[in-house]
């Protein structure tokens, strides 16, 4: 047993974490019981938390039957959206109530360290919002923990799960870019990340993500999502990150950027340009790999490609439905194209039905039901994680900080 899980059980409030462990309560706390439903607790009912409550009701397979927020308003808006399930004051408590065969933690980030290896011990599957946690000694406890014997635990990142990207990845993998020339990534809100509240300290706590000691801002909150696309795309990792910050819109007092640049430095001499704001939204959220025969371009629920005149045809593209951005023309990259173009749907298919959160839910409860492999597992989302967190110190230092 590692020291981690041993200090955890012997600090656990009333023993629970180590009751959970018994076999006398295999029964309350089972560990991938196959059946109809798989009962699902959600822990944390802001934005994100509420975004998962609304994917899982339009699952089969899923019945949220208990949900947790310490703020009783949050609390009743999750309510609406499952109106069975039964409602705790905090985390803790619905994991001590039981009954369930999972839980999605989406709490602040700094909070989920001790939801999460609490939840493992008791050999519950954990569906964990992105990224692990706010800094590395947290990150790396909830990996040690996802290693323990029979423990489950998959991160919100959504690269794994997304079917255009998994088809983008096996272009990319066929060789059509050839040699990678550059990386791009772009995500762009115009929204303060400030919530008011009708206390000082509820206001504290609901803009976790302006409190430097309690979060890594844009860096550390959305760089490592598209890291994690990209190191799962290349099979590659970061090397060195530098970092700018400057607040452009937001003048409020906050000491956190609402615009960052970030560049990292990636094997094979291959630079990664990341912009990240909140001051402007005009072109969303994109990631762009380039190489000498081509581009692909992702943008969540699309991607295309596009060739260089000089490329190779690979025969797939005679069939694929083409898209034109202002003077190039890219082939849009559609999941299960080969059964569209039989049934005459390729145009039909641009652009996945489900937002990305569905199908990284819907992975969550098959694995669940099916006793599959975790679809991110901690060994994937830890070093994006830690790239996240050393881009938001690179940034507040102006210092290049290295990544391995």
């Amino acid at each position: 047993m590692s020291l981690l899980r041993r200090d955890f059980l012997r600090q656990a409030s009333g023993g629970l974490a180590a009751l959970a462990l018994s076999p006398e309560l295999d029964a309350l706390f089972p560990v991938f019981r196959r059946a109809e439903k798989v009962r699902i607790g959600v822990i944390g009912t802001g934005k994100q938390g509420n975004r998962a409550l609304e994917e899982l009701a339009t699952m089969e397979a899923a019945q949220v039957v208990a949900i947790a927020d310490v703020d009783p308003g949050r609390r009743k808006r999750g309510l609406r959206r499952a109106p069975s399930a039964t409602l705790h004051e905090s985390g803790v408590a619905l994991l001590a109530a039981g009954g369930l065969d999972a839980v999605v933690i989406a709490t602040p980030t700094h909070l989920h360290k001790d939801l999460c290896v609490q939840a493992l011990a008791m050999g519950l599957p954990v569906y964990l919002e992105a990224p692990l946690a706010h800094d590395p000694a947290a990150a790396q406890a909830i990996a040690e923990a996802s290693a323990w014997p029979n423990a489950f635990l998959t991160c919100g990142y959504y690269a794994d799960t997304n079917p255009v990207y998994k088809r983008a990845k096996d272009v990319f993998r066929s060789g059509a870019l050839r040699d990678l020339v550059s990386l791009r990534g772009h995500w762009r809100r115009k929204t303060s990340w400030r919530e008011a509240a009708p206390t000082a300290e509820r206001e504290k706590a609901l803009n976790w993500k302006l409190d430097p000691q309690l979060c890594g801002g844009l860096p550390s909150e959305i760089a490592s999502h598209q890291i994690h696309t990209l190191r799962w795309f290349t099979g590659f990792e970061p090397e060195l990150v530098r970092g700018w910050g400057s607040t452009q819109l937001w003048q409020d007092g906050r000491t956190t950027p609402d615009t960052v640049q970030l560049h990292f430095g990636w094997p094979k001499n291959v630079l990664m340009q990341q912009e990240l704001t909140l001051a402007s939204s005009i072109g969303g959220t994109g990631i762009e790999l380039s190489g000498t025969h081509g581009t692909i371009r992702l943008a969540g629920r699309h991607a295309w490609l596009f060739k260089e005149s000089d490329s190779a045809t690979q025969g797939w593209e005679v069939y694929a439905h083409r898209a034109r951005f202002h003077q190039d023309e890219g082939y849009v990259l559609l999941a299960d194209a080969t059964k569209l173009a039989a049934q005459g749907k390729l145009q039909e298919g641009a652009g996945l039905p489900f937002t990305e959160l569905y199908y990284a839910l819907q992975a969550f409860v098959a694995a669940v039901q099916e006793k599959g492999p975790p679809a991110c597992p901690a060994s994937s989302a830890l070093p994006a994680t830690l790239a996240g967190i050393h881009a938001s110190t690179a940034t507040a230092s102006g210092l290049e900080v290295l990544l391995s």
